[in-house]
């Protein structure tokens, strides 16, 4: 084993055990595995005592049964390293699927291929790896398992089109993944191996019921060079892979920022906004004078995974004329914001309110009768036409109710009292409007025949989400059919609306 420290504390060479036990004998094609993975003393020693936060990974080649390549990554774990001795690494656990083209009636064997250390001196911060590769025995077998079965339909997972970029959540789906397992996203090399899943930042995958994935994962902010790259992603005995294509943004045009607003006096609060600036890099804002020289009140933030950024930025010093936007200490990523402090005494707030009553539910007509003129008696049915008096109904009551608007019809009686022409044969057709300044629609009723049971002519939904009401105009066209044959005479009966 050949293994390369970080900060040049050199390359050391030598022999190491490795073991991996995994949770199963046999696997059907596309199954998963926990491997658990144990180390012996690494021929890597330290310069240094120290307490390190590392997370250990192996990579592992495919024969037989199938080919490729697993990776498997274990957790975090807090090592106290003594100087002249290897970093004694605990037994670690991962999960991975074998191949779903693994060939059932066969045998895979995993042989080692590197080891990878992953140190931080503290927890979050940027890793110093220790990588490991084998030099000699690479061919030794650290673990088998009979494929067995049938791999059944195989999961899919949609992967977004075109560049992404690091730092981007992406958005992904897919199917045939087993019912309510976890899912978990690694990202592979072109060639679909070395498949790690902290090239991912933050994951929020889950499957239903019917074995449908969905959810987003946050790809690593460093770490992932420009290329093709193979997302997997595993769920239970399944697994789905799509092609993706990264490539981090590169800014084309000028720096720029701007705040809004940019003027006010001193406890402004401006919004600080920028573009074409370094993805996923730090950019620090302080108030300078107009000699250029800062205040107090720096502050940082990271630009996002297209190199913008927006802040909240709080101005305090008198002579503040710019804030200044800029990478680290760099005299030449930099941006200067126009801002005045506006002088005289600070604004006085004077807090207005006002109290909105109930108001009622009203209605009012344009006439009080309605007259479909003279017909002379022909031995056929005739129709004449005659229009409603325009009702307005006003909802100012201010709440969520609604409001129906009927009518019903009597028979029209002759003057001797006996002779009658039945309701039924009056029908109408509602026209109903809302005004532009309504808070809610109007809704109109259908045409057809009136009688002594209420028919709508106008009516307004309740609405539990915001207020309703306004003002609405409800017209009607109204028909009478007449008989063949009737008494000659005036009739008359009553149209009677009701606002409910």
């Amino acid at each position: 084993m050949s293994c390369v420290l970080p900060a040049g504390q050199g390359t050391f060479t030598g022999p190491q055990d490795v073991t991996m036990a995994l949770d199963k004998a046999t696997v059907a094609p596309g199954g998963a595995l926990t491997g658990t993975v144990t180390l012996g003393a690494s021929p890597a020693v330290s310069n240094f005592s120290l307490s390190i936060w590392a997370t250990p990974s192996i990579t592992l080649n495919m024969r037989g049964a199938a080919t490729g390549s697993v990776t498997i990554t274990g957790p975090e774990q807090k090592i106290d390293v003594v100087a002249g001795q290897s970093p004694p690494i605990q037994p670690y656990q991962g999960a991975f699927n074998v191949p779903v083209g693994a060939t059932a009636g066969g045998k895979v064997e995993f042989t080692v291929v590197k080891m990878v250390t992953d140190a931080r001196l503290a927890p979050g911060s940027d890793p110093l790896p220790t990588v490991c590769t084998v030099t000699a025995g690479g061919d030794a077998a650290v673990a088998d398992v009979s494929v067995e079965g049938s791999a059944g339909q195989p999961a899919t997972v949609n992967a977004p089109d075109g560049d992404v970029r690091p730092g981007q959540p992406l958005t992904l789906t897919g199917s045939g993944f087993t019912p309510n397992a976890a899912a978990q996203a690694a990202l592979c090399d072109a060639d679909g191996g070395n498949c790690l899943t902290e090239r991912f930042v933050s994951q929020a995958l889950s499957v239903d019921g019917q074995g449908n994935l969905s959810g987003t994962a946050k790809l690593a902010t460093a770490g992932l060079p420009d290329g093709a790259y193979v997302l997997r992603v595993t769920g239970g005995d399944k697994e789905g892979r799509d092609g993706l294509s990264v490539k981090a943004f590169v800014p084309t045009d000028p720096r720029a920022a701007q705040a809004v607003p940019n003027t006010g006096p001193l406890g402004t609060v401006t919004a600080v906004s920028g573009t074409n600036w370094t993805p996923n890099a730090s950019v620090n804002l302080v108030q300078v004078d107009k000699d250029g020289l800062a205040g107090s009140g720096t502050i940082t933030v990271a630009t996002d995974y297209n190199g913008a950024f927006t802040t909240p930025y709080t101005v305090t010093d008198a002579a503040t004329t710019q804030i200044r936007v800029r990478e680290g200490i760099s005299s030449s990523k930099r941006v200067f914001v126009p801002f005045t402090v506006a002088t005289g005494p600070p604004p006085l707030p004077q807090p207005t309110t006002v109290t909105m009553a109930p108001g009622a539910l009203t209605m009012t007509q344009a006439g009080g009768g309605i007259s479909f003129g003279t017909v002379t008696l022909n031995g056929t049915v005739q129709q004449v036409k005659a229009p409603l008096n325009q009702i307005t109904v006003v909802d100012a009551r201010g709440g969520t109710l609604g409001w129906s608007l009927t009518g019903t019809m009597t028979d029209l009686v002759a003057a001797n009292g006996v002779d009658k022409i039945p309701a039924g044969n009056i029908s109408w057709v509602p026209a109903c409007a809302a005004a532009p300044t309504s808070l809610s629609p109007v809704t109109t009723g259908s045409p057809g025949p009136l009688g002594t049971t209420a028919v709508t002519l106008c009516g307004q939904n309740p609405d539990t989400g915001k207020a309703t009401g306004g003002r609405f105009t409800a017209d009607a066209e109204l028909t009478l059919s007449t008989p063949e044959f009737a008494a000659a005479g005036t009739y008359g009966g009553t149209l009677t609306i009701t606002l409910v």
